[in-house]
């Protein structure tokens, strides 16, 4: 089963993959170029383009984890969308990297923590600080 780290050529994102992979776990990073550092398979996605969304289930089928890492813009529709089209394709748990000062239903990051939880699906919200 593979892990798909959104914002995976950032700090949080990058030092998850490379916490990962020596423990066996299979890890595609999602970038806006498409590339990422060695020796991580990347693919091309970007929240701004619904046309990516589709893309890393093609590279990898087997994705059943994702990791969140939100831009800052308010696009839960954008989100959400992305969110159900992975529930269809068999992912069981989301990671979503929010903010400390936001709880569940706030803006941005809170709307999305809150449409995680009314899908019913498998979650835990970080709040670095």
């Amino acid at each position: 089963m593979t892990v798909f780290i959104i914002g995976g050529t950032g700090r949080i994102g990058l030092k998850l993959a490379e916490l990962l992979r020596p423990s066996g776990h299979s890890v595609l990073i999602a970038s806006r170029s498409g590339k990422a550092p060695e020796p991580f398979p990347a693919v091309k996605f970007d929240w701004l383009d619904s046309s990516t969304f589709e893309s890393p289930f093609t590279v990898d089928p087997k994705i059943d984890r994702v990791l969140l890492v939100l831009t800052r813009f308010n696009a839960l529709e954008a989100v959400s969308a992305f969110i159900d089209l992975a529930v269809s394709k068999g992912v069981k748990r989301f990671v979503l990297v929010g903010a400390s000062s936001v709880e569940k239903g706030g803006p941005f990051h809170g709307e999305v923590h809150e449409y995680l939880d009314k899908i019913g699906v498998e979650y835990t919200v970080l709040r670095p600080t």
